[in-house]
């Protein structure tokens, strides 16, 4: 088929023995002769190299590894898997599984694409539902989702101009429109509708919807593109891009809310949605006695708080960092199967390399003194790790070693019995096989081998262990070894994201925190406001550590995201309390009308984010699952912290400056 190099299955493997002056190749498996079946088993179970590899340990499969010309494009990868699916169709095999990256790949688009459109149609479902159930009107609902959709449509608009394609990151990027956006347009919207049940003059509502909502709208803006700028710090381009896109959706959608939204009320606003906006109804009493009952039990509320944080730090210290290769994929994806297939039955397909150097020029890697020094190394990882398919310049030794002597019990040849095995590699060592595996001077090498996905967290230990029995056993003088390939890349790069996110978030706490300070002159303040949007962060690592959710690229972006997300109520409903307060009310008064006025806009919003953010949690990416379930939880903490911990924090520091 056109793209493969080489096949390699049971029915064309051969060992290599040194039988004479020229080597001999035998078939490892003489399926044409019946007679030779039961050698031929017995042979394969007493060769460690081919159980795991083409064999399976139960014995009731085997598999076929297809060599690729080496970076296929996308298209010529789908060409492949849709050539090698429908030749396998013609055969009659009960079962065929299939692992490796043109298949992996073709199944992680298909879903992405699936997936997108999803997201779309589930974000638009869910925030008419509560957008009727908020305005009760057509009018509600079709200028919102009109504001918000030109705004999904003009940043997927700029990434087709700057050349962005949607990925994993950016097929997430409309929900997160249609959340951020939907909520600058219920602030809108509240305080436009009920300046009209006041009956205040239209031409005197706009400046005053800019003072008391536009600015504090404003204000949340920057800390949401904070949030997702946090981004930047990662060393992941998707999810650089992802930020970086993501802020340019959630500006645009602020622009139109306070330009389009504005010239649409003023030229037709129906008498319905005035009428919900009515202050005499059963929330306000709700909220009445919710914000009453805060100010008789403040104590309760910091003590229980405390009690939670205290909970929380303990399950913090219990998160590990791990990362699976297909963990990202449900269980009830194909391809998934497949490879926990090859996980239980065979060795695996995760890649396992190793670099080798020799350090003295003087020798090379056919030298007995490095051979032997590799063969030691070979037989740790095979125990440690449980390798198959390792390939190596001491198992290839060993190999033809065991073949020439027909005793698969003997462990490695002594020098005299190696100096033969050598001149004859050495005498192909331009052979393409043969580079593959060393250099033609001798001096790099490689062992390779493929393993379980046991996750980083394992990985890592098992070559921590390695590196221990290396520095222990072997000569360091003489050769210098380092772990490498793409698994070992993907491990370190996601420790590397979470480092980054970390950053990124301290970051956003910084820019916040002087955003806030600059806007009130007081650290006091600046506490205050930070306090009531880190406790969900901490709240949410608890529930993590108890829950064995571990740290890994997609469950660290939620801390940035969230905390700047989790920002937008505190920042409404700060604001609102100094509006009243200069409007020269009372301390207790403008509480009330605070509570009042941004309660009702903050839980609304708080449910238009819980249903965007609840659409993801139906993805068959585990990343994207978390990522929407774990935003979820935050903010719901969120908006319960800016209800009740928030107004007695503001209390006791107003309350303070009174009695002053």
């Amino acid at each position: 088929m056109r793209y493969v190099q080489r096949v390699t299955s049971p029915t064309n493997l051969k060992t290599l023995s040194l039988g004479g002056l020229v080597p001999i190749q035998t078939s490892v498996m003489h399926f044409n002769d019946e007679s030779l079946y039961k050698d031929d088993s017995v042979a394969i179970y007493q060769s460690p190299h081919l159980v795991g590899s083409f064999f399976p340990i139960n014995a009731r499969s085997v598999s076929i590894y297809i060599k690729t010309d080496d970076i296929l494009t996308k298209n010529k990868s789908d060409s492949l898997a849709n050539g090698i699916e429908t030749t396998l169709k013609n055969f009659k095999f009960d079962d065929i599984h299939f692992v490796g990256r043109i298949f992996a790949q073709t199944v992680y688009l298909k879903n992405l694409q699936k997936e997108f459109i999803i997201f779309i149609c589930l974000s638009f479902v869910v925030i008419v539902v509560f957008l009727w159930f908020s305005f009760r009107s057509i009018y509600g609902i079709v200028v919102p989702v009109v504001i918000v959709l030109i705004s999904i449509l003009w940043t997927l608009g700029v990434m087709k101009l700057c050349g962005k394609s949607i990925d994993i990151m950016t097929a997430m990027l409309p929900t997160m429109i249609f959340i951020a956006g939907m909520s600058d347009v219920v602030h809108f919207f509240s305080k436009y509708f009920e300046e009209i049940s006041k009956g205040t003059a239209r031409e005197k509502i706009y400046p005053l919807i800019l003072k008391e909502v536009g600015f504090p709208t404003f204000l949340t803006l920057l800390t949401t593109v904070v949030g997702f700028l946090s981004l930047l710090f990662s060393s992941i381009k998707p999810i650089k891009e992802f930020g970086i896109y993501t802020s340019v959706g959630v500006t645009i959608a602020f622009i139109l809310t306070y330009t389009l939204l504005p010239a649409l009320l003023y030229f037709f606003t129906p008498k319905k949605l005035v009428t919900v906006h009515g202050t005499n109804n059963r929330t306000y009493n709700l909220m009445r006695t919710g914000l009453f009952w805060i100010f008789r039990n403040q104590k309760t509320i910091l003590i229980s708080t405390s009690i939670i944080l205290i909970l929380s730090v303990v399950g913090i210290f219990k998160i590990k960092v791990n990362n699976i290769l297909l963990e990202d994929l449900s269980n009830k994806v194909k391809i998934k199967q497949d490879f926990d297939f090859f996980d239980k039955y065979y060795s695996g397909v995760r890649p396992f390399e190793m670099l080798i150097t020799i350090k003295d020029k003087n020798k090379s890697v056919w030298d007995y003194e490095v051979i032997t020094e590799l063969n030691k190394v070979d037989e740790f990882i095979r125990k440690e790790y449980d390798a198959g398919f390792l390939l190596s310049p001491a198992s290839l030794v060993r190999s033809i070693y065991q073949n020439s002597n027909n005793d698969f019990s003997l462990k490695f040849p002594a020098k005299d019995d190696y100096e033969p095995i050598s001149k004859q590699l050495q005498s192909n060592k331009k052979n393409k096989d043969v580079k593959r595996l060393i250099t033609t001077d001798g001096l790099k090498t490689r062992i390779s081998a493929k393993i379980r996905d046991m996750g980083s967290l394992k990985a890592t230990q098992h070559n921590l262990n390695l590196i221990a029995f290396i520095d222990k056993n072997i000569n360091n003088n003489l050769l210098q070894f380092e772990i490498t390939g793409a698994a070992h890349l993907i491990d370190r790069n996601n420790e590397y994201m979470v480092n980054n996110m970390t950053q990124g978030f301290v970051f956003s706490l910084i820019v916040i925190g002087l955003l806030t300070f600059f806007l009130h002159r007081s650290w006091r303040m600046v506490l205050v406001f930070i306090l009531p949007n880190v406790i969900p962060l901490i709240i949410i690592g608890g529930i993590m550590g108890f829950a064995g959710i571990e740290l890994k690229a997609a469950t660290s972006l939620v801390f940035s995201i969230a905390f700047g997300i989790a920002t937008d109520d505190t920042i409404h409903f700060i604001s609102r309390l100094k509006i009243e307060l200069g409007y020269g009310k009372s301390l207790m008064y403008a509480f009330k009308r605070t509570y009042f006025e941004t309660g009702k806009p903050i839980i609304l919003t708080t449910f238009i984010l819980l249903g965007g953010f609840m659409t993801l949690m139906i993805s068959d990416f585990q990343s994207t699952f978390y990522f929407g379930f774990l935003i979820c939880i935050t903010v719901i903490i969120a908006v319960l912290a800016d209800i009740f911990v928030l107004p007695v924090l503001l209390f006791l520091i107003y309350g303070r400056k009174k009695k002053k």
